[in-house]
């Protein structure tokens, strides 16, 4: 079974309990589109407490959604299938630069490149990492472009010293670590910490790369969304993580802390990362 066809699959079946995934016809209401930097299962459950929040405030049907890979993600921003966007560094900028989405709000706390390991490994030295295959998410991520030079940083030549091992999303790559099919992976620190506990407990932390902070997501609004609007959603975004049980729940489960404005300057240090995306999605 293809992947696209898997997805559809799983997200008829969410959708039966009233949870929006995946949407081939424009949805009533506030459209929420989150990058699948997890299985969407664990994103629209992480969301969910947001998009009951928003609903009650806008009055309005609100749906998260997102999509079976990255490069689908990117189409969808390009035609604004979202109305809000949720997502990483580099397509961020791409939203920012090239398709006019306004900037909304970034994280407090930024996002770090991680190696982890098995629970019950040891590796004493990113060296020791020689020969080894190592999983990380898919390509066009951040994360995995900041591994990539992470690995370059310590001598280790990706796919002359080191296996890469691309994976569809972050708990992908971390699962193969568990399954012992990888013998590490570089992932987000922050998106480590929103996994169920099943997966995160059976893996640590042994490395994690300081110069690499950047925002791990950031929320942005469509072009097609009139200003008035976007400020109210902002406006009750905060309100959420700030003054309710439930946001002060979420900010501190996902390692965000909270929210903050972001503006173009904030946006600026990205811009490598966007390039990089651009280049990878043109096939150069």
């Amino acid at each position: 079974m293809d992947p696209l066809t898997y997805f559809k699959m799983t997200a008829a079946v969410l959708l039966l309990n009233g949870i929006a995934v995946f949407a081939d016809e424009p949805a009533d209401g506030l459209v929420i589109g989150i990058a699948p930097f997890l299985p969407v299962k664990t994103l629209v459950q992480n969301y969910a407490p947001l998009r009951d929040y928003l609903e009650t405030k806008l009055s309005e049907r609100v749906a998260i959604v997102s999509a079976p890979d990255y490069k689908t993600y990117y189409k969808c921003i390009q035609k604004h299938d979202y109305q809000i966007i949720i997502t990483n560094a580099s397509s961020a900028y791409i939203a920012y630069s090239d398709y006019a989405y306004t900037l909304l709000l970034q994280p407090l706390n930024l996002t770090h490149p991680v190696v982890i390991i098995g629970k019950d490994q040891k590796l004493t030295k990113l060296t020791e990492l020689h020969d080894k295959t190592i999983a990380m998410s898919d390509a066009t991520a951040v994360v995995s472009m900041q591994g990539l030079q992470m690995l370059r940083d310590f001598g280790l030549q990706p796919g002359r010293d080191v296996t890469i091992k691309n994976m569809q999303n972050h708990s992908a790559a971390v699962n193969y670590v568990i399954t012992g099919e990888v013998d590490a992976a570089i992932v987000s620190d922050r998106v480590l910490m929103q996994m169920p506990a099943s997966i995160k407990d059976k893996v640590k932390i042994v490395y994690t790369w300081e110069q690499g902070a950047v925002p791990g997501i950031v929320y942005l609004g469509s072009p097609d969304m009139q200003g008035d609007k976007l400020k109210l959603i902002k406006k009750f975004i905060l309100e959420f993580v700030r003054d309710t049980p439930e946001g002060k729940k979420m900010m501190l489960d996902t390692g965000y802390g909270d929210l903050i404005p972001i503006n173009p300057a904030d946006l600026h240090a990205l811009a490598p990362y966007g390039i990089l995306l651009k280049e990878s999605l043109s096939g150069k």
